[in-house]
């Protein structure tokens, strides 16, 4: 395992503060880790939601083409990660709206959960829509996971519609939601 994928708590233990930046693609293989890694999280705890052969560095590098990818580090050890895009008719459907910005893939790394730092990328996030003038930021959620849509509750989202994304054929029920964000000064 190289530094970059080391998964343990950040030196000297909690309170370091985060750094976020953009992704490049040459981080791609440690986003897809990452990523496995919540996955497996998942699965062992008998949620579902991502499964690990979702993410391949491949995949990861395809993200690139219709996302922008963030990484959050603690110590300079990557920590979280989080995706932006401008539109999501595939889960929004008809209430698609160009004029918010769409979070996907928030995830923290389990050695980090605890310090906020799902709160400082869903922070970031909302800075991001409101310098480019966007509304506000918009993601969905699995329904049959109430911890974590209390948390986006919580962390001033407001509940727009559950979507059925295929459930008869395989697919699952989402929940929608979105918070405005404050013009930029």
């Amino acid at each position: 395992m190289s530094d970059n994928e080391r998964s343990g708590p950040p030196a000297g233990g909690g309170g370091v503060l985060p750094v976020i930046r953009e992704a490049r693609r040459s981080d791609a293989e440690m986003l897809a880790v990452m990523l496995r890694e919540a996955a497996e999280v998942m699965v062992s705890a008998g949620v579902e939601q991502w499964k690990p052969e979702m993410f391949t560095t491949e995949s990861v590098l395809d993200y690139f083409g219709h996302r922008r990818l963030f990484l959050l580090t603690a110590d300079g050890q990557p920590a979280g990660l989080f995706t932006l895009q401008g539109s999501d008719a595939a889960y929004w459907k008809e209430r698609n709206d160009e004029r918010y910005l769409y979070l996907h893939r928030l995830t923290v790394r389990p050695a980090y959960r605890g310090l906020d730092y799902g709160g400082a990328m869903l922070r970031c996030a909302e800075r991001e829509a409101a310098r480019l003038g966007k509304r506000g930021l918009r993601l969905d959620c699995v329904a049959h996971l109430p911890a974590l849509n209390a948390y986006y509750r919580r962390s001033g989202f407001r509940f727009v519609a559950e979507q059925d994304l295929n459930r008869e054929t395989g697919g699952r029920y989402v929940n929608l939601y979105e918070k405005e964000v404050p013009e930029p000064r």
